[in-house]
């Protein structure tokens, strides 16, 4: 667990409020993300996890205003950046944020990499874009971060196409242009996708030493717990739409108070426990065009009763800092995950960390 600042001490940086974002279909508005509400301080890395289909990429392009419109909208709530509505900008200022002090590591390299330019090329360019320097020092500063994000022989790399690299380097030329105009806030939408573990292992590493030397905060997406045991200070877990789950992340491992929460741990495969066999969550996401009434996750719930079917629960307050979206949570209602062995008592991020590379593979 890296050590961060205490977030009581600062103004948020990023404050999300009621943001709905909505796609139209011929068949009516798909609810992508409908009602979310999270705060990331400065410095801060705050993990948002979920099963594919959540929302979590939703969230996030909504943040940087890249949801396509149409069919996407932005239906309702505010992105407030240092107080300021990013939902309300004029596209040209937004321009002018957008990969300066809010940038954004993608899932997938290979398809936001351009192919017909060099690599050099492309992070140079996002280098003159924010910061009117010449060519010649925006090449010096891409060097520069290339050997910063680890690509070894750096400026023989400068001239090298996407498809000359490996997953993981172009990966780090994402990470390169992301860093290119030292952010205040760094978006990594499942960062460790399709690589492999060792190569997962780095980037993380990477991202880690770089927050320390910028000072950043991160917002990191995705369904992997044991890289959100590793990375993160606090935890929103994220289901059909909304946010169900939001703590610590020791209080979140230690003490989950939302059945989803606990379906995904009891997900995890443990490598050290090969009695206990993982148990994945039943049923399906639903359908986020006509969802269920009341809990969203009551039809794949353990714990559900009638109430849950008739009343759409609030994020409610379980304790400081602790809060989810469950009738019954703070009632001592819920089995402990699996994960745990007898004696063990409740999950630790530590066991997750262990588990995660078997989960990985």
């Amino acid at each position: 667990m890296m050590s961060q600042p205490m977030s009581a001490m600062h103004e948020p940086l990023l404050r999300i409020e009621d943001l709905r974002t909505y796609f139209r279909t011929r068949m009516g508005d798909v609810r992508a993300v409908d009602g979310v509400n999270l705060t990331i301080q400065p410095g801060e890395t705050v993990g948002l996890v979920g099963e594919s289909g959540s929302g979590k990429s939703v969230t996030a392009r909504s943040i940087i205003r890249l949801v396509p419109t149409p069919p996407g909208r932005y239906a309702g709530g505010r992105i407030l950046f240092h107080g300021t509505d990013l939902l309300t900008l004029p596209e040209r200022e937004m321009q002018e944020l957008r990969g300066d002090k809010i940038s954004m590591i993608f899932q997938d390299p290979m398809t936001f990499l351009n192919p017909v330019l060099t690599v050099g090329e492309q992070v140079a360019e996002a280098i003159r874009r924010h910061q009117r320097v010449s060519r010649a020092e925006a090449r010096d500063r891409t060097i520069e971060l290339f050997r910063t994000v680890g690509i070894p022989n750096a400026e023989a790399r400068y001239d090298a196409y996407p498809h000359h690299l490996s997953g993981g380097m172009r990966q780090r030329v994402m990470i390169a242009i992301a860093l290119s105009c030292e952010p205040e806030l760094l978006i990594a939408d499942e960062p460790t996708t399709a690589l492999d573990v060792t190569i997962q292992a780095q980037i993380l590493e990477l991202l880690r030493s770089l927050q320390e030397r910028f000072g950043m905060s991160i917002l990191l997406i995705t369904h992997d717990l044991g890289v959100v045991a590793e990375m993160c200070r606090s935890v929103a877990v994220m289901y059909a739409g909304r946010i169900v789950e939001q703590a610590p992340v020791e209080t979140l491992f230690s003490d989950p108070e939302h059945p989803y929460t606990i379906g995904l741990m009891n997900a995890i495969p443990r490598a050290d426990l090969p009695e206990v066999p993982p148990r994945p969550i039943e049923g399906s996401p639903p359908d986020l065009l006509r969802p269920p009434s009341g809990c969203r996750f009551h039809p794949r719930c353990p714990y559900r009763q009638d109430i849950c079917q008739r009343v759409d629960p609030p994020l409610q307050t379980i304790a400081p800092g602790h809060h989810s979206a469950c009738h019954f949570a703070g009632q001592g209602t819920f089995a402990r995950p699996a994960l745990a062995s007898a004696d063990m008592g409740r999950v630790s991020p530590e066991q997750v960390v262990s588990a995660a590379p078997e989960a990985r593979r």
